[in-house]
């Protein structure tokens, strides 16, 4: 959390600038009818609130940059390039051919739709590629996944900063399409020359204005962070100079606040509409359980910091033999998808779930590595492995339908179905027929549920340093072997009784 201050001005300046055009794109999606206080999280139900959402998303994707968590920042960027892609082939009539993997099919569109990247020359599709192929702890970014989880004392280098880069590639990318969409909207309401004006937004430019501490910005909306007073200035001040920018646009005026400062209006008044949303599902919360949700949070916020701290230093230990890398890899991106999982889970972002099914091929992964090491060594080298590979040989077969689920959440294309998935995670919980409240638990149930497996395989590994490591480990996370076996038994039974639930 200091590192992420520490190193502030450096990563402002390297993914504000794809927050260049957000202020202006953002007040033509309310121009459209896009509701300036809506949730961040939310895709809204018309098309301007849909755009509006795209947009958010690339804050959501930043906030996370800065944050230094790859894992998180990857799952939107690439939902977001699924989302679109879809809207394009939709327009297009290009479609994805049956068995063509979807790299190939994001080429072959983005291409024919004259898109492509001009500093590298890089298909789309690729970069994409290289996003998914971090969700599984292997490619060209694990860099960033050790930079998050283990390296936590070190600034970014210039190769780290490349990598970073690709996100926000992927993100303008993204953006380069929402600009498209507002300005066909506004075209189509009769006003072409506006529609140029919007055409020619400019995505991208130099970072010029920035704030010397990161921590209001980015830290976890947890409740306790509601209430420090630097907080909520620093939030509410930048939300009052967005509002002074809004409104000179609104009245045609030249805003007073300088341009080189919009990229942090808009961002601050997108962390405090994330503000607002955590708050509000606090409070619904406490209606609805009638109970206090930050006893509750804190305690989920402490169990997850204990686990994934625990992953990431089992993959220190082991990153050192070469027998055991896979294993150490499959730790670091365990702690610091986890860690995404729960800020998004804080703000009530269903793509959280998405960072959890990282979490869960991951240390399924770890375990059968553990239990099963020489069929882990044959999934490491074929080619056709697949998460459920990893699922079965950890023997973990009768969690498909969970893993499945949170499989829906790290894809933005209109075939996953969210809804479904909620549900499918409401009917994983322990007397889901007869609570009252498993409604509005499934997502917090998958969270908790994930940091318990988690934990669990922790302290396996961590017996194999010494049975008074485990012994220490089991002590501070208060975990009895055989209670946590049954409690894990029990998630795998409900799933398996669940087998046949449809997700799409």
């Amino acid at each position: 959390m200091e590192r992420i201050v520490a190193v502030g001005v450096m990563t402002q300046q390297i993914v504000l600038p794809v927050l260049s055009s957000s202020m202006a794109l953002g007040f033509v999606a309310e121009q459209l009818g896009a509701h300036e206080l809506r949730p961040t999280i939310i895709a809204g139900p018309t098309w301007a609130d849909h755009l509006a959402w795209g947009l958010d998303s690339v804050s959501a994707a930043v906030r996370l940059l800065l944050g230094l968590q790859p894992i998180g920042a990857a799952i939107i960027a690439r939902t977001q390039l699924e989302r679109w892609s879809a809207n394009m082939a939709f327009n297009t009539d290009l479609n994805q051919e049956p068995g063509e993997d979807t790299a190939t099919w994001m080429n072959r569109l983005w291409n024919h739709c004259g898109v492509w990247l001009p500093k590298h020359k890089r298909q789309i599709g690729d970069l994409f590629a290289e996003l998914s192929e971090l969700m599984h702890a292997r490619g060209p970014l694990m860099p960033l996944v050790w930079l998050d989880a283990v390296e936590i004392a070190d600034a970014p280098t210039s190769d780290h900063v490349k990598l970073m880069e690709k996100t926000c590639e992927a993100l303008v990318l993204s953006l380069g399409h929402l600009r498209l969409c507002l300005a066909t909207a506004v075209e189509d309401q009769g006003a072409p020359e506006y529609a140029e004006a919007v055409a020619g937004v400019r995505l991208v430019a130099p970072a010029q204005s920035w704030v010397p501490n990161l921590g209001p910005w980015v830290w976890p909306m947890t409740p306790g962070h509601f209430d420090i007073p630097v907080v909520q200035d620093f939030i509410n001040g930048m939300q009052g100079y967005f509002h002074m920018v809004s409104a000179a646009l609104h009245a045609d005026h030249e805003p007073e606040p300088p341009r080189e400062g919009w990229p942090l209006y808009s961002f601050g008044h997108h962390r405090f509409r994330a503000m607002v949303m955590a708050v509000t599902a606090s409070d619904q919360d406490r209606k609805v359980m009638g109970e206090n949700p930050g006893h509750t949070i804190q305690d989920t916020m402490i169990n997850a910091d204990l686990a994934g701290e625990m992953a990431a230093m089992l993959a220190s230990w082991l990153r050192n033999d070469p027998g055991r890398k896979p294993v150490a890899d499959a730790l670091a991106v365990c702690s610091s998808a986890l860690r995404s999982a729960v800020w998004l889970w804080l703000e009530d972002d269903s793509r959280a779930m998405g960072c959890l099914r990282v979490v869960v091929e991951q240390i399924a992964r770890t375990r059968a590595w553990r239990v099963k090491p020489n069929r882990a060594a044959k999934i490491e080298t074929s080619q056709n492995s697949t998460p459920r590979d990893w699922i079965e040989a950890a023997g973990w077969r009768r969690l498909n339908l969970f893993n499945r689920a949170l499989g829906e959440f790290a894809h933005g294309a209109t075939t996953a179905d969210w809804a479904l998935a909620r549900d499918a995670l409401v009917i994983l919980q322990h007397n889901a027929d007869t609570n009252e409240h498993a409604n509005f638990t499934g997502r917090s149930h998958a969270i908790r549920a994930s940091i318990f497996i988690v934990s669990r395989e922790c302290a396996a590994w961590a017996d194999s340093f010494g049975s008074p490591l485990g012994k220490a480990y089991r002590k501070v996370i208060d975990m009895d072997d055989n209670q946590a076996d049954a409690v894990i038994e029990g998630l795998m039974n409900r799933a398996w009784e669940r087998r046949g639930t449809s997700l799409r």
